[in-house]
């Protein structure tokens, strides 16, 4: 009887995070969530004249899209991609902090937990308060970061509200979004309202925006993203990961004067004949690109 009291208690306090990770709108930077999901590191103030850095963008389908073949959640397969394309970055999609389904796991923190010690992490939710994009980094290439920031995109006759997250390095900006995948006219809207944040920016620094973009390269949605940004990676197939048939994973950098200071060394996505793990990891494949910044 008393273990079968100490597990209720259990479920209980599990469920009780749930509710209060997926309470409406709180208070603070967006409903009480932590800005960051790791301690703080020393910032990186002393940026070369050159250098060169991998970005990578997966949507991480929870790290559970897989789960019962692999009888456990992703984080090893996805750090050991991570580890072998070796990125400073990585935008993730489909990330959950506290959620039930994932038995109350903060996604993120858990997977830069599984990459280093010296590895940052943040969360930004999207449709619900705890489900959205995470960002995660290599403190030690690039410091601790600036302060995330995270633009909602509305929802008309899509499915769900979806979100852009930013965090700020020395030489760069990283945005990663998920665009809702039922709705045109939520992608269109979104691509307008991320575009003008982007003009908005009075930092003068190149601006990377990554994700699921639910999206193929002839549609009118990756069409309205060449008007004012740069596609950076190809058009590979990168969904399902096991067996690729559509282009829906990307890189952009943004039109503001500052890409002339960015040359791209390489780009492209990892697939299952790359890297065996990618066809259960998730149910997408990664995206990276590796470019050459010059002061």
């Amino acid at each position: 009887m008393k273990r079968i009291l100490k597990y209720c208690l259990m479920i209980g306090l599990v469920v009780a995070g749930y509710g209060k990770a997926s309470a409406g709108s709180g208070t603070g930077m967006w409903a009480g969530l932590p800005e960051t999901l790791s301690p703080p590191a020393p910032d990186v103030t002393d940026v070369p004249e050159e250098f060169t850095v991998a970005l990578m963008s997966y949507n991480a389908g929870a790290f559970r899209k897989y789960r019962d073949e692999l009888g456990h959640f992703s984080y090893p397969e996805i750090a050991e991609i991570i580890r072998t394309v070796g990125p400073a970055v990585v935008g993730l999609n489909e990330t959950d902090w506290g959620g039930l389904r994932t038995f109350g796991d903060h996604q993120a923190s858990k997977l830069a937990s599984a990459l280093g010690k010296k590895w940052g992490s943040s969360f930004f939710p999207a449709a619900y308060q705890w489900y959205g994009n995470s960002i995660v980094w290599d403190k030690a290439v690039l410091g601790r970061g600036g302060k995330p920031e995270r633009i909602v995109l509305e929802k008309t006759d899509g499915k769900e509200v979806r979100s852009v997250g930013i965090i700020e390095f020395p030489s760069f900006i990283f945005c990663e979004t998920h665009l809702d995948h039922a709705s045109e006219t939520d992608r269109l809207s979104a691509v307008d309202k991320i575009t003008a944040w982007a003009a908005a920016r009075p930092v003068a620094k190149p601006i990377f925006l990554a994700g699921d973009m639910n999206a193929r390269p002839d549609s009118e949605t990756i069409a309205r993203f060449r008007e004012n940004w740069i596609q950076l990676t190809g058009d590979e197939f990168t969904y399902p990961s096991d067996e690729p048939d559509r282009c829906i994973d990307y890189f952009f950098i943004y039109r503001n004067g500052c890409e002339e200071n960015v040359e791209l060394l390489e780009a492209g996505r990892i697939s299952p004949e790359d890297l065996p793990a990618v066809s259960k990891a998730s149910d997408h494949c990664p995206v990276w690109i590796k470019i050459l910044f010059h002061s």
